[in-house]
């Protein structure tokens, strides 16, 4: 105990701390150590026993050996972070035996099962004696069955990667006080003890009990309750639960207005969401567009191939087993109907949308594009609407004051530093004529004297949100900072403007004594409802002395001259305001001159400074307004929620001081960006909580309004176009605006919004193209979104990067983040541009069109030839009376080798020349499987290669002497021999015969790749060895199946086991032409559709 209290002592000394305050620590430690209940295993219980929300603030710093303004010392960390461990959350258990099974029988193994085991069943003991032709079937099953269930897990390993590296994307750095100084460090380095720092649009790194916050602190614990609504915090308990208080800040929740301090009280698995996750163990698997239409797909196919295989069977029982007697061995007859399930099933068909959807993620990973589900990316192609932020989404987020003015003189910032910083008297400077020029401003031969730059100069560097992350004074007030040298963390406004007053505090020591004599009273942040950010600041010299006096004779004066009077005495306490001049603008009752002196803010004041506001925002810049007036009855002591408030009622009568004009310049490749999305019929509305002259002049400059005449809610509801249909008279599905109107643009305020009813929005939405909303809130933003996505069946995306952005985002169909963005954004989105690169979304967009166009090409082309011909094949055995044309082998064979390898090259496509001018697909009507597709596969290709293969099968016999009756219709007559030969020549006719229907279909297969590759466009300007179109996979891909046929053909253990066998020469030939003759039938059908594109064929195509 005695070397306890000299530790105690040394660190008073160091920090000023009470020795009653360590030895009441000390005492409470050591009564309360032996009443610590048991720990329990159940994490309910775990829970359940959570008190601290329930005790006093100034005993949470007790209980967890902390202090308010040094927080833990480095021994502390060290000991506690090798007592509890790294603050991680362990992922929920994998049930790893259901992973395995749904990797065995997903997709279309299940079925592959039924014909394995059925082959098995067929080889012993239904074979008599059993056929090694049989068990080898059964084998290439169970590869075919073991390599899907390995590539099933491959993929899902690759997403479980990609889920990863998302994670690794949020809450990985955390600011601590440590030491008695505010540290960054990495969150998985926080303990119990730690004071936490927390700010808008920060995640929470670990279960905090809030301590100190701002009276408008809120957060976002949708990601833990699955609620939407926003949740106040709180200092005191505001339930007995700790999962519905408002004074504990949870692990993975958001801060998405306000700021506050907390002091850890659980790290990593042993927080709430560590323990939920415990106990809800893997999260529930939801179905993406593309997952839902590949497994309804699998389940028709698979229905209906089960279906004819159980015909099949029941065909053999009750008809070809007892009127042919002999045709058919009920071995073979189910080797025969095992056909149905192989010939009719497209095998590689999961396999290959996988992999489709892996090729196009890389890709998109090139491009600095995180998608957080592969399965997503197939929705980007249905994007109709972009609503895009404005602020560091189309901007470049790098705002830096531009403009300062006065009520009678406006200054260049650059002119307005440059001239104090090289004035020969406190009020004479030379300005500079050039760059004043630049931006439409008078050049200046006077600055103003240095009265009226201070109180500039103080509102903007005490009523301001952003701070500098380091201590340094070089990052302070000592020299001008460069983005470089400080980092500064906060809102790109407020650190445009603390860049600015800091450059005034580099060269006028004057103003940095100014500043340092005020002490921050009380703030209230900037949100996106207010639209304005207050703080209450004391002059510590005399605070005492105006508290005494008090502040009833101000009252009775009227504001400016108590402004004038308070200006000269320089005392007492100050509001200072900052924010939108047209929110401001009716709160000011005095306007403060260049000179320093106060006048009345008057209509003509008004008009004058309004003016110069929509000025500056035609040109692009975002204006704001600085303001103060003096608080003489102000006080201190109240709750803070009842000292808000009362500052609430104080926000009227200010001193305007003067107007700043921030610049962000739009990013260099957002014009061309949007002028490729607009280009893909993608409307792109921008959402801004910008001033309306601001955001249209930001529009224009990137290209989302490009007509003069800009509409407004006056002319939407003007009666010659709201006239034009009644209400309800349109479906929804069909408001939107026809190709064939002209462009129109409008622009909406947040105030219009709140207006709209139901009618106005479809007038909007249907009649114009380009939209801007200014002055939006959150709650706004969120409701545009839907109010779009319930029109014209659109698909919505949304981008952004703030806090505000964050209700948009969920509400979106795709969610867009900045890499550079906050975490509630990253979290809420689909997408993440980790570059913050604009033009990443035409190339998703792009990305998401050409997978479900390759999806669909391998599709098509995997149904002609892997399951139309091959059951053809089966279907003339079974009906026909016919020797099988395509043994079973070579039908597995063929659909998971020769159709897969071929596949590749499709997956490898690169976009289409017209892909990106074609129209958004609509994902309600335009499926991955539609009668067109079916069309296509049933009536145009297939229709031409299943005749094909036959016809080669037939030819081959009747060399042998066997015309077409002499091998259709014949049944049994096989038996003991026919036409004079023996039953094992019949044999050997029937498998090099099956050999030629194989070889066969597998060289048709280059006159349907090289078909289904376009669309429209014709092989001519898109072959696949040159050009814009090239594809080397094509050609490597042909090569790879050749070699896979010759393989089967000339493999000695293959002829052994599965009776193949080398073929006649000239049957290597004809199947080429047959692939021409299919390429230049489908040459001529994209031709009149080309030519006569609104023709009965072109309707048809795919």
């Amino acid at each position: 105990m005695e070397k306890t209290l000299s530790r105690s002592t040394e660190r008073e000394r160091q920090y000023g701390i009470q020795i009653g305050y360590r030895t009441l620590s000390i005492r409470v430690d050591e009564r309360e150590l032996p009443q610590k209940p048991k720990k329990s295993k159940d994490p309910a219980d775990a829970i359940a026993a959570i008190d601290v929300h329930l005790i006093p603030s100034d005993q949470v710093y007790t209980r967890y050996s902390c202090h308010p303004t040094v927080g833990l010392e480095a021994a502390a960390v060290q000991r506690k972070l090798k007592l509890d461990g790294k603050n991680i959350i362990s992922p929920p258990p994998t049930k790893y035996w259901l992973k395995a099974l749904n990797y065995v029988f997903g997709g279309f193994n299940f079925l592959m099962w039924i014909a394995f085991i059925v082959t098995i069943l067929s080889y012993k003991p239904l074979g008599q004696p059993p056929a090694a032709f049989n068990l080898g079937v059964a084998m290439l099953l169970m590869i075919v069955i073991t390599v899907s269930a390995t590539f099933y897990a491959l993929v899902d390993w690759n997403a479980s990667r990609i889920m990863k590296s998302i994670k690794s994307l949020i809450a990985e750095e955390a600011s601590v006080i440590r030491d008695g100084q505010q540290q960054l460090i990495p969150a998985n380095e926080i303990v119990v003890g730690d004071i936490v720092v927390l700010s808008t649009g920060e995640r929470v790194p670990a279960d905090l009990r809030i301590v100190q916050m701002s009276s408008d602190l809120k957060f976002d614990r949708s990601l833990l309750t699955g609620e939407s609504d926003m949740v106040p915090g709180s200092l005191d308990s505001t339930a007995d639960n700790a999962l519905e208080t408002r004074n504990l800040a949870l692990t993975s929740t958001f801060v998405t207005q306000g700021t506050c301090h907390g002091v850890v009280f659980a790290t990593g698995d042993r927080t709430v969401m560590g323990r939920l996750v415990s106990m809800s163990g893997d999260a529930k698997f939801k179905l993406t567009t593309i997952q839902k239409e590949i497994w309804f797909f699998t389940k028709v196919i698979s229905t209906v191939a089960l279906s004819l295989f159980c015909l099949s069977l029941l065909l053999f029982g009750v008809w070809l087993r007892t009127s042919y007697p002999g045709y058919d061995t009920v071995s073979t007859a189910i080797v025969n109907s095992i056909g149905c399930l192989t010939a009719f099933v497209p095998q590689g068909l999961p396999v290959c949308v996988a992999l489709s959807l892996t090729v196009i993620a890389r890709r998109m990973a090139k491009r600095h594009v995180l998608v957080k589900n592969l399965a997503t990316i197939e929705t980007l192609g249905c994007i109709s609407v972009l609503c895009s932020d404005k602020t560091g989404t189309l901007t470049a987020g790098k705002m830096a004051v531009e403009s300062v003015a006065f009520l009678d003189v406006a200054y260049n910032a650059k002119d307005f530093i440059a001239g104090i910083t090289n004035a020969a008297s406190p009020t004479r400077v030379a300005g500079s004529a050039s760059s004043a020029s630049q931006t439409g401003l008078p050049s200046p031969t006077t600055l103003p004297p240095p009265s009226s730059v201070h109180v500039l100069h103080t509102i903007a560097r005490l009523c301001n949100g952003a701070k500098f992350a380091s201590s340094q004074d070089s990052c302070t007030n000592e020299k001008p900072i460069q983005d470089s040298e400080c980092m500064i963390k906060g809102d790109p406004t407020d650190t445009a403007i603390l860049r600015f007053a800091t450059s005034l505090s580099a060269v006028d020591s004057m103003a940095r004594e100014n500043v340092a004599k005020y002490a921050k009273a009380f703030e209230i942040p900037f949100n996106s409802k207010n639209k304005w950010m207050m703080t209450v600041v004391r002059d510590a010299s005399i605070i005492a002395e105006v508290d005494e006096v008090g502040g009833a004779e101000f009252e009775k004066k009227e504001s400016w001259k108590c402004e004038q009077e308070v200006l000269e005495r320089q005392e007492g306490t100050w509001m200072f305001v900052k924010g939108a001049p047209d929110i401001l603008f009716p709160a000011c009752g005095s306007v403060m001159l260049s000179d320093g002196s106060v006048i009345p803010f008057g209509q003509v004041e008004r008009e004058k400074l309004g003016a110069m506001q929509n000025e500056w925002s035609s040109g692009g810049q975002r204006v704001l307004v600085l303001c103060r007036k003096p608080l003489p009855l102000f006080k201190p002591s109240l709750p803070p929620s009842d000292l808000e408030e009362s500052l609430y009622k104080d926000l009227h009568s200010l001193t305007l001081v003067g107007l700043v004009g921030i610049r962000d310049p739009p990013r260099e490749d957002v014009p061309s960006a949007i002028e490729v999305i607009r280009r893909a019929g993608v409307r792109v509305f921008m959402v801004t909580g910008d001033f309306k002259l601001t955001a249209v002049a930001i529009a224009r400059q990137v290209g989302i309004v490009t007509q003069q005449q800009i509409d407004t809610i006056a002319d939407v509801r003007s009666f010659a176009l709201a006239g034009k249909f009644a209400p309800g008279t349109i479906p929804a599905p069909l408001l939107k605006p026809s190709p064939d109107d002209p462009i129109r643009s409008l622009v909406l305020t947040g105030e219009d919004v709140a207006s709209l009813s139901p009618h106005d929005w479809d007038i909007i939405l249907s009649h114009y193209t380009e939209l801007v909303f200014a002055r939006t809130t959150p709650d706004q933003k969120m409701r545009i979104v839907e109010s779009i996505k319930a029109r014209g069946d659109n698909t919505v995306a949304v981008t952004g990067d703030g806090v505000n952005d964050a209700p948009a985002l969920k509400a979106a169909d795709i969610g867009v983040a900045m890499g550079a963005g906050s975490d509630v954004a990253k979290e809420a989105a689909a997408l993440v541009l980790l570059k913050n690169d604009f033009a990443s979304i035409p190339v998703a967009i792009e990305m998401g069109r050409l997978v479900f166009d390759n999806l669909k090409k391998v599709t098509l082309y995997l149904m002609p030839l892997g399951s139309y011909t091959e059951f053809m094949a089966v279907l003339s055995n079974v009906l026909l009376g016919m020797q099988i044309p395509l043994s079973s082998y070579l039908q597995v064979c063929f659909s998971i080798t020769n159709d897969v390898v071929m596949s590749i090259s499709l997956m490898h496509e690169k976009a289409e020349a017209d892909l990106m001018l074609r129209k958004p697909r609509n994902a309600r009507t335009d499926r991955l499987t539609d009668w067109r597709l079916f069309f296509q596969i049933y009536l145009f290709i297939g229709l031409m290669a299943w005749p094909c293969a036959m016809s080669m099968w037939f030819v081959y016999m009747r060399q042998q002497g066997l015309g077409f009756h002499d091998v259709i219709l014949v049944y049994n007559s096989w038996k003991g021999g026919w036409k004079g030969y023996s039953a094992d020549q019949l044999q050997t006719f029937v498998n090099r015969g099956q050999c030629i229907y194989y070889v066969t279909m597998v060289f048709i297969q280059y006159g349907s790749i090289l078909a289904i590759r376009n669309r429209r466009v014709s092989l001519l300007h898109s072959n696949p060895l040159w050009g814009p179109r090239r594809n080397l996979f094509v050609p490597v891909c042909m090569i790879g199946t050749a070699l896979i046929a010759v393989v089967n053909l000339y493999g000695p253990g293959l002829q052994a086991v599965f009776s193949t066998t080398p073929i006649p020469g000239m049957f290597w030939g004809p199947p080429f032409a047959f692939a021409l003759g299919i390429l230049c039938m489908d040459e001529a059908r994209k031709a009149c559709v080309r030519a006569w594109p609104n023709s009965f064929i072109a309707k048809m195509a795919w």
